[in-house]
């Protein structure tokens, strides 16, 4: 699920083992409601300052706070309708969480409400079960169809139906091939849907240092192993892929996190445009964004992206909160104006 790594691990267990009174499992049902007492709120980007609005190359647009409970928490896949006043997330236990967003009279991002989670349709053939369906990633088709990528056992699967949310009788893609051999916890954690008809796969790979990150680019009409041609997606260093989102003109945006023992979270939002995105190349994104102390973080997972104002684009990012009482489930928004866009390196 992209978790932190085994270090950080260990240090929030033992701190949660010294205040356990603090522990809090998320709750989850099978078909549930966060009541209205139960809404996000708003939260700085910058808690020592509140007028800070700049990161990198993005604009701040507003960050809420969501609430425990009714199957908010351990959110990956995120996707934002046209309009923003609705979301989709998909959650690490096979999950999916709807809501509604609030915004102020300036288009800030402010609160969000109408949670409902529901459980997963998921294939039914034998292993699928437990930590097997760790969802992860989340893209919307043109024609309305929904997919759903997964760690552990790895797999895509394609839903068919639900103008809401992944819905019905999911058939499985064609895995990329390799990707049975990535390591159980760094699986397909970045998908995305590009505006050509292709489908871009990012493996997270293990929390070992290596930049290199196999990654597949698989055809339009995707029907075969045979469609998917393989690339490389390189991070920063310690930096890991956990979300992608496309952009109309083809391109993406690739979401990275890191995690330290000693200097907790961070994440990145990097650039690859269309050019890049071809067989064999290696890809050097352009970062936009780095959010690291004292700015808002935790373990951001999920990406999605809208059209905005003025031709910007909105961004939204998501964290999962592992259920721990030390994390938190953020949403963020930002506008990314399109002269923000540059060329990446693709080398060969």
């Amino acid at each position: 699920m992209g978790r932190a790594s085994v270090a950080f691990m260990r240090m929030r267990n033992l701190t949660i083992s010294v205040l356990a009174v603090l522990a809090v499992a998320g709750g989850c049902v099978a078909a549930a409601g966060v009541g209205e007492s139960k809404r996000a709120f708003p939260v700085a980007l910058d808690k020592q300052r509140p007028e800070a609005a700049e990161v990198g190359a993005l604009h701040f647009r507003g960050a809420i706070e969501l609430p425990d409970g009714g199957g908010v928490g351990g959110l990956s896949g995120l996707w934002v309708s046209g309009d923003g006043n609705r979301f989709v997330a998909i959650s690490d236990n096979g999950r999916t969480l709807t809501g509604r967003l609030a915004y102020d009279a300036a288009g800030q991002l402010v609160g969000a409400g109408d949670f409902a989670a529901r459980d997963l349709p998921l294939d039914e053939r034998k292993g699928r079960t437990g930590r097997m369906n760790d969802s992860e990633e989340l893209a919307r088709l043109v024609d309305g169809s929904w997919l759903v990528s997964f760690e552990r056992n790895h797999r895509i699967l394609r839903y068919r139906s639900g103008p809401e949310r992944p819905e019905g009788e999911p058939a499985p893609l064609p895995t990329p091939p390799g990707l049975e051999d990535a390591p159980p916890n760094g699986g397909p954690e970045a998908m995305a849907a590009l505006a050509n008809g292709r489908l871009l796969v990012i493996e997270e790979g293990n929390d070992d240092g290596v930049v290199e990150h196999r990654a597949w680019i698989g055809k339009a009409g995707l029907k075969a192993r045979g469609d998917w041609q393989a690339l490389t997606y390189r991070t920063a260093p310690r930096f890991r892929p956990t979300g992608a989102a496309p952009l109309p003109d083809g391109s993406a945006l690739v979401l990275e996190r890191y995690v330290s023992l000693l200097g907790g979270w961070a994440a990145r939002i990097v650039h690859v445009p269309a050019d890049a995105l071809r067989p064999g190349a290696v890809i050097d994104g352009v970062e936009l964004a780095r959010l690291e102390p004292p700015l808002l973080v935790d373990n951001f997972e999920g990406i999605a992206v809208r059209p905005g104002p003025d031709e910007e684009t909105m961004v939204y990012i998501v964290s999962d909160d592992n259920r721990s009482a030390l994390q938190r489930t953020y949403m963020m928004m930002f506008a990314l104006p399109a002269k923000a866009l540059k060329p990446a390196l693709a080398r060969r």
